[in-house]
């Protein structure tokens, strides 16, 4: 009775620590001014449902975390890690101050225990190792991150290191910059557990982890994500959820509190839910299988158009969406393979939903002189 009253004491104590070291950075501290920003955004087109101050560039705090995340998600998908490897803690990780599991230097942890320490717990230390294990130090593993924004389309965004505790007020984002990463995190469902959790406990049971996302636990067909704070940021409120056969994603971001982060993230999502749907986009029956070609070696070209995917629509507006066909009569030769001849375009009402690339699907050399004096003989011929 006395060891288990030690071992509940000993885990009771982690976790106030743990939670004093994510939230513990108290409103006198934080700026007076907020900017109060916010995306929600569909992941599979990008379509942005609402925003406000979207592209206005704010501090991201331990938002900053969920691109370690990423990373870390997709070096596992190229399997250079995966969720049983065993990694070490450096000196570097063991000096890392705010949120920790207070990793020792040279203590060993599975990649696991340590995506749940960054994830539900936001240490600080465990994302260090694993950066570390990913760039080979943590200043390669900030260019990682910087150029992986960079593909994403985050054009207003900064990191300088790998927890968002340490230069917050170097650190910057956009609302929208941290949706498009949001995005590309939501695709990564091997996750959702971990983002989803409430409590955990690892190191053998003495660390107990306690997310500082109610949502993640509360909010229905919540994929996960983040909220949190910085140094010196506003508070953010990372938000996915999947209903419907479709996911939304929101980011909020600077709010004076977390009770208007959070707020404002459910009231975002459910705005998406209950008024908008995605449906699929379909190449319309009446769709030429080929395009006429003068001047060709053959008199027409084969077209061929990529998968026309998915759109974003409010409820009760699919029978509005159409599809045009806009193809030229005909093309001159040489057709190249993959040249763009035309557009398939869909609408709801007036409303541009998506743009598809009609292409030659084969090459047409233009007529030599030999061709031509060619079809002239085989006509003579036949006359």
């Amino acid at each position: 009775m006395k060891k288990a009253f030690i071992k509940f004491s000993a885990i009771f104590i982690s976790a106030i620590m743990i939670i004093n070291c994510t939230s513990g950075i108290s409103a006198e501290d934080k700026p007076s001014d907020f900017t109060e920003s916010y995306v929600l955004m569909e992941p599979d087109t990008k379509t942005v449902i609402r925003e406000k101050n979207g592209d206005v560039p704010v501090k991201m705090g331990s938002f900053n975390k969920l691109m370690t995340v990423l990373l870390a998600a997709e070096a596992m998908d190229r399997g250079e890690l995966d969720l049983d490897m065993v990694l070490s803690a450096s000196e570097n990780a063991n000096s890392k101050q705010g949120a920790q599991i207070w990793l020792m230097p040279g203590e060993r942890s599975t990649m696991s225990e340590l995506l749940k320490g960054v994830i539900i717990g936001n240490a600080n230390d465990a994302a260090c190792v694993i950066a570390e294990k990913i760039g080979g130090s943590e200043e390669k593993f900030t260019e990682l991150m910087n150029a992986r924004a960079a593909e994403l389309g985050m054009k207003d965004t900064l990191f300088t290191e790998c927890t968002g505790y340490y230069n917050d007020e170097l650190q910057h984002t956009t609302a929208y910059d941290a949706a498009l990463l949001l995005c590309e995190l939501s695709k990564h469902e091997e996750l959702t557990e971990m983002f989803v959790t409430r409590l955990e406990e690892i190191k053998d049971g003495k660390v107990q982890l306690v997310t500082s996302n109610p949502m993640g636990h509360r909010y229905k067909g919540s994929v996960g994500f983040k909220c949190g704070t910085g140094p010196s940021s506003g508070y953010f409120a990372a938000e996915g959820a999947c209903r419907d056969g479709f996911t939304l994603v929101c980011a909020v971001m600077d709010c004076r509190d977390e009770d208007r982060a959070l707020g404002l993230a459910k009231e975002l999502l459910d705005t998406g839910f209950g008024g908008y749907t995605v449906i699929p986009l379909e190449i319309p029956e009446e769709m030429p299988d080929a395009v006429r070609v003068k001047n060709g070696c053959d008199t027409e070209a084969a077209i061929s158009a990529r998968q026309t995917g998915n759109a974003l629509i409010s409820k009760g507006s699919e029978g509005d969406v159409e599809a045009r066909i806009i193809l030229p009569s005909y093309v001159y030769a040489p057709v190249s393979r993959g040249d763009k001849i035309g557009e398939l375009r869909f609408y709801c009402k007036d409303r541009l939903l998506k743009t598809v690339e009609l292409k030659a699907a084969e090459d047409i050399p233009k007529k030599s002189i030999l061709n031509t004096l060619s079809d002239m003989l085989k006509y003579i011929v036949q006359f």
